[in-house]
């Protein structure tokens, strides 16, 4: 019996990650972590906490130490953007292990703008990007880019999406800059304009350990939650979801990794999306924690990625053949399909035809193509 320890309990990216802890091979009791009581009413979790916010700084850490001693708790899983930080500087006083990247690493890699600089000068295609704050400063940027149709405006550290949009010109980027700023209290200097996307969106849950690959499995995000309702016209999670083997983004996300920490450890999720020429550029690593849409990735192929990481924060080096490191998504094209309030859930593309009379004559496509095409200005870096 392994007793863990997940923060952000009851969110849908914790929840998900426990559905896939439980599916593991050997037991584990599972305590949950969160700011919110609404939240842990749903956790998974077979015990709950109500804890200080990562901002309250001592109390915060003081909370977990607490809870980690009376529930001799094993292994800490922090699971969201602004809990891998905090417990990775803490890892050496908490009393539990921890398998995370080294602290400098998700220093880096949560910083987007310091990211693309830092993979641009490695020789990793990054989306051209330039810090932005003033209307004079948009306007020197979009000459830059030799006058554009658009380019792509957001904020160089969170997820969701938060703050970002498409732009057609200065005028755009001085008001929206000055929206978050004054209405919502995002501090000067967040924002960055970048080259605008076009093409196809991937995602790449990546485990590894001192710096060897254990496995990657890669889905591309064929459509959005809340997408055509959102001001950027995306989300930063998918509503559909396919599994996909390609060897161009296999080869650029090892590259990546390695690029920014040659040992590197623990999780590296890979967000790219296509130029206008088809070529995938990396736009940001989450690091330390699971994608939301971890079930994806847990469910095919013969590996369950949560117990591999599982087996890594213990000691155990598991065993993965050289053409599961990321060829394990099964023989069968899969998809993930979700909604609000709906369970997510992991279909092949026989079982979706299945469910369904095709009064449209359209239906999945075949040859991989999914049932939606991709969305040409959906989700950007």
């Amino acid at each position: 019996m392994k007793r863990i320890l997940v923060t952000s309990a009851g969110g849908g990216a914790s929840n998900n990650l426990m559905k896939g802890l439980r599916e593991c091979s050997f037991p584990v009791f599972l305590v949950g972590t969160s700011i919110d009581p609404y939240y842990l009413a749903r956790s998974r979790a077979d015990r709950n906490y109500l804890i200080p916010r990562v901002d309250s700084g001592e109390p915060y850490l003081a909370a977990l130490e607490r809870i980690i001693d009376r529930e001799a708790i094993d292994l800490i899983i922090p699971n969201n953007d602004v809990e891998v930080p905090a417990v990775s500087a803490a890892r050496d006083r908490l009393g539990a292990r921890t398998y995370l990247p080294a602290h400098e690493t998700i220093g880096l890699c949560q910083d987007k703008l310091d990211l693309t600089r830092h993979l641009a000068a490695q020789g990793i295609r990054v989306p051209e990007t330039y810090p932005v704050g003033t209307r004079d400063q948009a306007t020197e940027i979009f000459a830059r880019f030799g006058n554009p149709d658009r380019l792509w405006c957001r904020m160089r550290r969170g997820g969701g999406s938060k703050g970002s949009l498409p732009v057609k010109n200065p005028d755009q980027v001085h008001f929206w800059v000055n929206y978050w700023t004054e209405m919502r209290g995002v501090p000067e200097g967040m924002f960055v304009l970048c080259e605008y996307l076009p093409g196809r969106d991937y995602a790449v849950q990546s485990l590894w350990h001192e710096g060897e690959l254990i496995q990657a499995k890669t889905c591309e995000r064929l459509d959005y939650l809340f997408g055509s309702i959102m001001p950027s016209g995306s989300s930063s999670t998918p509503r559909v979801a396919r599994t996909l083997d390609d060897p161009l983004i296999n080869e650029l996300c090892v590259a990546t990794v390695r690029a920014v920490d040659p040992r590197a450890t623990g999780l590296f999720c890979i967000d790219l999306k296509e130029d206008r020429e088809g070529v995938p550029c990396v736009t940001e690593i989450n690091i330390g924690r699971f994608f939301m849409i971890t079930p994806l990735f847990n469910t095919v192929g013969r590996h369950n990625m949560a117990e591999l990481y599982l087996r890594l924060a213990f000691g155990e080096l598991p065993e993965i053949a050289p053409q599961e490191r990321f060829g394990d998504i099964g023989s069968e094209e899969t998809y993930l399909v979700r909604e609000v309030d709906n369970e997510p859930e992991v279909l092949t593309a026989d079982q979706i035809r299945s469910r369904y009379i095709d009064y449209q004559g359209s239906g999945i496509r075949d040859q991989g193509s999914g049932p939606h095409s991709p969305k040409t200005g959906t989700k950007q870096p």
